[in-house]
């Protein structure tokens, strides 16, 4: 991910994201949840912030935020360390629930602004957390197309006014999700951030997609990337900690996510089925046994719907 400029400047728009320590998760239970909202709630009233959009992800959230006052950045560090001491002393752990500080970055103009409100609420979507937009998940849409009562503290009257009110934000957001509507060019819907023009990013992006081709043409396959990259996206994409990867149980739905970051492992990194076996802990043989049940039947849910969302990522 681009390094972000984090500012606090009056009556700014905030794209505010922050992932867990390790990737692990942040919110395991659905009180987990509700506790960080009530934080949130409290971060509003001592830090004159708005939210306008959340969604909470088993290891990050996404907040879309207004800083009226310029109150963004303690406002942030009120909500995370008050949020860990709560999260720790409830489970019982100990040390650091973020990795590192909150991310931010500056949204210009009304455009951004409608991306980032159908982005933040594909979340779960995106991830098959849920199967359908309107499927209860922990963000704010389901309170902006009135299938839940609106927080008092949640402020949803800009964007309904701005899409048109629920039903078109509805459509809007729908629309995006299917690829009737587009993301702009300079959107990463990765990353969920806005690309930043600057000296020579105009003049380098072709050579960078020249060399992107060239590089496709003569190899004939997909990127190689690092192991220790696709195992982060994995457990990202499953929601399981690297640990939870290597678990052996038995029989045959046992740790799906297991057998899926098998297989994207070989699709996508730079590692031999044996050097998969050795970072998963296992047999090198049931690595190729499990590939080559895949290739010839496919997998069962939910390794299949995390197979597609793969493939949707890289583009094929």
């Amino acid at each position: 991910m681009p390094r972000v400029r984090r500012v606090d400047y009056p009556g700014a728009w905030q794209h505010v994201m922050q992932r867990g320590a390790r990737r692990a998760p942040i919110f395991k239970l659905g009180d987990d949840c509700t506790g960080f909202l009530e934080i949130v709630r409290e971060m509003l009233d001592r830090f004159g912030l708005e939210v306008h959009a959340y969604s909470l992800m088993p290891n990050h959230y996404h907040l879309l935020i207004r800083s009226v006052g310029g109150n963004l950045s303690p406002g942030m560090q009120y909500l995370n360390g008050t949020y860990t001491l709560w999260l720790n002393g409830r489970h019982r752990w100990d040390g650091p629930v973020f990795r590192g500080r909150f991310r931010s970055q500056l949204v210009e103009g009304e455009e951004h602004l409608r991306v980032l409100i159908a982005y933040i609420h594909l979340n779960p979507l995106r991830a098959l957390l849920v199967r359908r937009l309107l499927d209860e998940a922990w963000t704010s849409y389901r309170a902006y197309v009135g299938k839940e009562p609106v927080p008092e503290w949640l402020s949803t009257k800009l964007f309904l006014d701005l899409l048109g009110g629920p039903k078109k934000l509805h459509d809007f957001v729908l629309s995006v999700h299917r690829g009737a509507m587009e993301y702009p060019e300079d959107f990463n819907p990765e990353t969920g951030l806005f690309r930043k023009k600057g000296l020579g990013e105009k003049s380098d992006a072709p050579k960078r997609k020249e060399e992107k081709q060239k590089g496709e043409a003569v190899s004939g396959c997909r990127r190689q990337r690092l192991a220790e990259e696709v195992l982060a996206d994995i457990c990202e994409l499953t929601g399981a900690m690297v640990e939870e990867l290597k678990v052996r149980q038995m029989g045959p739905g046992a740790n799906p996510a297991r057998r899926f970051a098998v297989w994207a492992l070989n699709r996508s990194a730079a590692i031999s089925q044996r050097g998969i076996g050795e970072l998963l802990k296992v047999p090198h043989h049931q690595v190729t046994r499990l590939l080559g049940r895949i290739r010839k039947g496919g997998a069962s849910e939910p390794v299949a719907g995390w197979m597609n969302a793969w493939l949707r990522r890289e583009g094929g």
